[in-house]
């Protein structure tokens, strides 16, 4: 297996980690919503939904990876091969 089939089967399994943390958390702060207001309350429900935003997003630049065009080599993107940049003063 190469290496880049590796990365992509990791990138896979940490995607559907990260979701159904999101969707563990989202149940979590519902059930707190629902509780009796209190201190503890408070903080699961702060918990929850931290968890639910940072899963969440990392999820998302995971799908966007996954999902994205592939990207040319390396050997392909090297300096000259970009156009040059002369700062917006050519004539």
């Amino acid at each position: 297996m190469t290496a880049t089939a590796t990365a992509l089967r990791r990138a896979r399994r940490w995607f559907w980690a990260l979701t159904t943390t999101a969707v563990l958390a989202t149940g979590v702060l519902y059930e707190a919503l629902r509780s009796a207001p209190g201190p503890g309350t408070g903080l699961l429900v702060l918990a929850s939904a931290l968890v639910l935003a940072a899963s969440a997003v990392q999820a998302a630049r995971i799908l966007t990876v996954l999902t994205s065009p592939p990207r040319l080599p390396t050997w392909r993107r090297t300096p000259g091969s970009q156009p040059a940049d002369h700062g917006g003063h050519e004539r």
